[in-house]
């Protein structure tokens, strides 16, 4: 009779602990990885559905990567869902970040969107080895059926309490064909995730469904927020935040995005807005590392990142050192306002200033800036110098703008998707939607080439 008591106390604390660890994971604040959205939405909450309705150009991308790096940095697992992006084209983007073997990639695209053409597959083949986070190929994701199975696999793999990141309910639609079997896997896998106590995005071009769609999507989810463009600024809105109440959390919130940071101005974060600012913008479009501006300034890399945090002052010796090296003049740092750097007319061939972009660093290239700054221009111009037998994958720089190419000497053969082209002294390229995905420079010596971009890397 005592065993009897002690066993049943036993299950009670048991299940009093299961109930208890729930309510716990429940109550936790999960964060979107940007401190203005969390503060909107009042964080995320565990089973919750995220929907985000997003317009064309309103970096939709940014917004993930800031949610797939907090995850991953806190030591979550986190599933990548992708119908819209080969493999190639994704680890790439992610490759930068930590703790990658927190990451799966479901690549749902190669089979699907891509229609296992050779230079998708070719991923599995050659890149595939080098990528530190999980790759899976479903291998006919138009079939509902294979991918729902390779669904379970993964939720049943991975357990409770999972990052997911569907990147395109269009891309689900555009393959299934049908807006009502999207809806009814939506309507399947949401409760699901749900019970597992997941945090799940869910991405869908706006003008690609019907309101009705729109609609039953938003009654099942718990959160849904619209990133959109009116007369050329971006705003975010909160469409829905279920068990949340704000008064302000439904007004349009406008933003920008500055290299790779998203920016709320309402909120005094518009860059450059003041000295850490200011220093940290010219130091990454000049692509030094806070440890290398360290070294040329001759102070540390702590008191470079407090600078840029706005912890500490420089000396006015400091602050002529930094001028210097970040090539603009010394009021720029002191003056109010965001007014960019003091600019001059003239470049003289030794004034040039030697630019690391990330994509290149440690390749045989030179990269010169041709004016003394792209800030508030339309234009910004490039000296590329090509290495005789350079190899470059991918392009120069991930851009979304329009580019223009003069051959000054040399010989390249530049790669596209669907062709290849021979430039010889004298060629020009005009780059407008189709980007290289190769450049070789195949002749005898160094190649140098006129890079333009239009608009600046500072206003993308």
């Amino acid at each position: 009779m005592t065993f009897e008591f002690k066993e049943y106390n036993n299950i009670l604390n048991e299940l009093f602990d299961y109930k208890f660890q729930c309510i716990l994971k429940m109550s936790l604040k999960i964060s979107t990885g940007i401190n203005y959205v969390d503060h909107i939405l009042g964080f995320l909450k565990a089973g919750d559905n995220v929907l985000w309705e997003v317009e064309a150009g309103s970096y939709i991308e940014t917004f993930l990567q800031r949610f797939i790096e907090h995850n991953l940095k806190s030591g979550y697992n986190l599933v990548y869902v992708s119908f819209n992006a080969s493999p190639s084209t994704l680890t790439k983007r992610l490759s930068h970040l930590p703790h990658l073997e927190y990451l799966t990639i479901l690549d749902c695209f190669t089979s699907g969107k891509g229609n296992s053409d050779p230079l998708f597959v070719q991923f599995y083949e050659k890149e595939r080895e080098g990528f530190k986070g999980n790759v899976i190929k479903v291998e006919n994701p138009k079939d509902l059926s294979q991918f729902r199975v390779a669904m379970d696999r993964v939720e049943i793999e991975k357990g409770a309490g999972v990052r997911y990141i569907f990147d395109s309910l269009t891309g689900m639609q555009d393959i299934w064909g049908d807006e009502n079997v999207t809806y009814k896997f939506f309507t399947y896998s949401c409760p699901r995730l749900y019970d597992l106590q997941t945090v799940a995005y869910w991405v869908l071009e706006k003008e690609a469904h019907s309101p009705a769609f729109k609609a039953n999507l938003r009654h099942i989810t718990q959160v849904a927020i619209g990133l959109e463009k009116q007369d050329g600024d971006l705003f975010l809105k909160a469409i829905k935040i279920e068990g949340r109440f704000s008064r302000s959390a439904f007004l349009p919130k406008h933003y920008e995005v500055w290299d790779e940071d998203i920016i709320f101005p309402s909120i005094g974060g518009r860059a450059p807005s003041n000295l850490g600012d200011k220093v940290r913008t010219l130091r990454k479009k000049i692509g030094m590392t806070q440890k290398e501006l360290a070294e040329q300034v001759g102070l540390t890399p702590s008191f470079i990142s407090q600078l840029e945090k706005n912890l500490i002052s420089p000396s006015l010796d400091s602050l002529l050192k930094l001028s210097e090296k970040l090539n603009t003049q010394p009021i720029y740092f002191l003056v109010e306002g965001e007014s960019g750097p003091q600019q001059k007319m003239v470049i003289k061939s030794g004034e040039r200033q030697d630019i690391q972009l990330p994509g290149l660093k440690g390749v045989d290239i030179k990269l010169q800036l041709l004016v003394s700054d792209a800030i508030n221009r339309r234009m910004e111009p490039y000296l590329l110098t090509i290495k005789e037998g350079a190899v470059i994958k991918g392009h120069f720089y991930k851009h979304k703008g329009d580019e223009f190419i003069y051959v000054i000497e040399g010989y390249l053969e530049v790669e596209f998707q669907d062709e290849k082209q021979i430039l010889r002294q004298g060629d020009s390229l005009y780059i407008g939607s189709s980007i290289p995905i190769r450049w070789v420079n195949t002749g005898k010596g160094d190649a140098i080439v006129l890079w333009v971009l239009s608009p600046p890397r500072a206003g993308w």
